[in-house]
């Protein structure tokens, strides 16, 4: 049988900044690192844009990886801009001007390249191949449109992570980002030999969204849902959560992230005089989060609410370990990572009711309703006052572990699903 090839595209685009571990990219790492360690027949590619072709990569994992897990390999110089290949409408001043600008992103590009030794890549024709790819759909469309004007035929196995931009889809024509997300997603389904979802809830919508005509008729759909697994690494820790009790937020943010139930619940069990803990929120900077938190109704709780930017693996792995609890209150989500990894640790997770966070969380979450931060101050006020109770819960975290699920089984999954053998 011919080898699978394993697209790390979506790593190659991030390496210029700093690594972000959360995710889609989290997603491509993991499942990255455990076919890397396997004795499977796969091979790593990348996408140049430089050259409008795929290279075959060797990456580098745990202490060689700068992320500890795995990363393509490539030096950081080589980063290349991307610039899309196609767009769902057309413009007569756009498309007149655009393939100049093409051009000279196409020179800087090949220009960053030539930071790559000749030795550390591969040339790799793809046409007839297997290629598994769990990255952004906009990264897809334009290596697929590439492939389409070469005539080359791709057997693309990709992942959905999530259809949110398609909600609200009546006013589909009135918002570049959700046209522009749905061009790609159209692409990629049409080039499919069949789909990953991260999640059976995912799943069900990617075939709701094509019932309805917003996607186009499906390959077969399989749902492969994602890790608990927080792998530990041996990243330098400087971030540290406060020496008092505190609880996490990973990624939490206004709007669907619904970071205004947190800070309503803390403003509540002040108002009610009930003790306020401290609240981590560890991810990237984002102006519209803390221009939130700096509105003047936040004052009396705003010395509690603590921001751990960008934190490498080892520093958040402290942070769920150390952590009253993680609060997750999302009102979509297409996993929920964050939710599984502080399972897997052992620690508390405070969890919207919604769908897909009962798919990750199981019996062993405690559930409220996102629009009741009412609710969820009492669930927190439980957290602190009743130790009984908190331990009870800490140990039968502790006694599901084994049943949680590691990142080597959604590796195997997902290989052996294109007919590829798995064979540790």
């Amino acid at each position: 049988m011919s080898p699978v090839y394993y697209d790390l595209s979506e790593q190659f685009f991030a390496s210029g900044g700093k690594f972000k571990y959360y995710g889609i990219a989290r997603t491509v790492m993991e499942v990255g690192y455990e076919l890397a360690v396997s004795n499977a027949d796969v091979r790593f590619v990348i996408f140049s844009p430089a050259h409008e072709r795929f290279f075959e990569i060797t990456p580098r994992t745990g202490s060689l990886s700068p992320t500890g897990i795995l990363d393509p390999g490539l030096p950081r110089a080589a980063t290349p801009k991307r610039m899309r290949y196609s767009f769902p409408t057309k413009s007569r001043l756009r498309d007149a001007l655009y393939p100049a600008v093409q051009w000279i992103v196409r020179k800087i590009n090949q220009s960053r390249w030539r930071h790559v030794p000749a030795d550390m890549v591969k040339e790799v024709d793809l046409n007839g191949q297997i290629l598994v790819s769990l990255g952004r759909p906009k990264i897809m469309a334009d290596y697929l449109t590439v492939m389409d004007k070469a005539g080359v035929k791709i057997r693309l196995n990709p992942l959905l992570h999530d259809m949110f931009p398609l909600y609200g889809s009546d006013h589909l024509r009135q918002n570049t980002f959700t046209r522009n997300f749905l061009h790609d997603n159209m692409i990629m389904i049409r080039h499919a030999e069949r789909l990953f979802s991260n999640s059976e809830f995912t799943k069900a919508e990617i075939e709701r969204f094509s019932a309805s005509g917003h996607l186009p008729p499906l390959p077969p759909v399989v749902a492969v849902p994602l890790g608990h697994e927080m792998r530990q690494t041996d990243e330098t820790v400087v971030q540290t959560g406060p020496t008092e009790p505190y609880l996490l937020g990973v990624g939490t943010m206004t709007g669907r992230k619904n970071l205004e139930c947190v800070l309503d619940a803390m403003m509540y069990l002040r108002e009610t005089k009930r003790p306020v803990p401290h609240f981590v929120l560890a991810g990237a900077h984002r102006k519209r989060t803390k221009k939130y938190i700096e509105n003047p109704r936040f004052e009396s709780i705003r010395s509690r609410i603590h921001v751990a930017l960008d934190p490498n693996q080892a520093e958040l792995r402290k942070l769920y370990e150390n952590a009253l609890a993680l609060i997750i209150p999302s009102r979509l989500e297409g996993w929920g990572l964050p939710l599984g990894e502080a399972l897997w640790l052992g620690t508390p997770v405070l969890a919207s009711n919604i769908p897909v966070l009962k798919e990750v969380g199981g019996e062993l979450a405690e559930y409220f309703d996102p629009d009741d931060p009412r609710a969820l101050a009492d669930q927190i006020d439980k957290l602190q006052s009743d130790p009984e109770a908190y331990g009870a819960l800490k140990a039968r975290l502790e006694e599901a572990r084994p049943q949680l699920r590691p990142w080597k089984k959604v590796a195997r999954n997902i290989l052996t699903s294109t007919g590829a053998t798995w064979d540790n």
